[in-house]
């Protein structure tokens, strides 16, 4: 049986991804049925390795990768219902998990411990994860203010405090919007947290910044972006700051 496997080119993969390659093309119809773990042991590889070959081919990850094998293998549930779309979303999310760095997390939490002023902005469907983060961390006594506005956040930005920490939850981060306003938080030392569902433009970012993508999917109808990951992203910071709170208190 012809898969998507048959179409990737060769010549683009590194020798170790050449016998990632080979040995999934070899165990077809057994590679649905195994985790990530279980070929890195089989082929002596890491997580890493496997991870950049399937996002090499166009995947988030290898759980998606696995999603589109069992979608070719007919091992999927066809019917059309609204829970047709789930198991995908369920493979992103892995995807996402598999990939996080907790060194991020750990320096995000730290930024957030460290800094007295602590500002969040996001608005329409980025709004949501921003509010979630603001009222957890009120909750925990760690006090910060949500901006949902961006013409605040522009005038806000000529009069922050000397370094504070300001999260930003977008979905394109536009560099016409954003610009000014990044250029006003660098020259006061702001450290700017970006959490941003597509591709940030590289300019708009400094090295002092912090810059997660959750590669957010584009739901067909209606046009909005999922904000799961980014939900998912929040919640690991919000228990990495209640464990290290928690053993502080111990």
């Amino acid at each position: 049986m012809k898969s998507f496997l048959d179409t990737v080119d060769v010549n683009i993969l590194t020798s170790s991804e050449q016998i990632i390659y080979q040995y999934f093309k070899d165990h077809l119809n057994d590679i649905v049925y195994l985790s990530l773990s279980d070929i890195c042991k089989e082929l002596y590889v890491s997580n890493a390795t496997v991870i950049r070959f399937c996002q090499k081919l166009g995947f988030k990850g290898f759980n998606e990768l696995k999603f589109q094998l069992k979608n070719e293998l007919n091992l999927t549930n066809k019917s059309v219902n609204a829970w047709d779309a789930i198991p995908h979303r369920t493979s992103i999310l892995k995807d996402f998990i598999d990939n996080i760095d907790d060194k991020i997390i750990e320096q995000i939490c730290s930024e957030i411990k460290n800094h007295k002023s602590i500002y969040i902005y996001g608005r329409n469907m980025s709004s949501l994860p921003a509010k979630y983060l603001q009222s957890m961390l009120n909750t925990m006594d760690i006090p910060c203010i949500y901006i949902d506005w961006i013409d605040f956040l522009s005038a806000l930005s000529k009069s922050f405090p000397d370094n504070a920490v300001l999260f930003i939850f977008t979905n394109y981060g536009d560099k016409s919007i954003y610009e000014p306003i990044v250029k006003q938080c660098h020259e006061r030392h702001v450290k700017i947290i970006w959490i941003s569902s597509t591709d940030l433009d590289s300019s708009l970012l400094s090295s002092n910044d912090i810059y997660i993508s959750t590669h957010e999917a584009k739901l067909e109808t209606p046009p909005l972006l999922t904000k799961l990951t980014s939900f998912l992203l929040v919640q690991f910071i919000i228990e990495y700051l209640r464990h290290n709170i928690d053993k502080q208190e111990a």
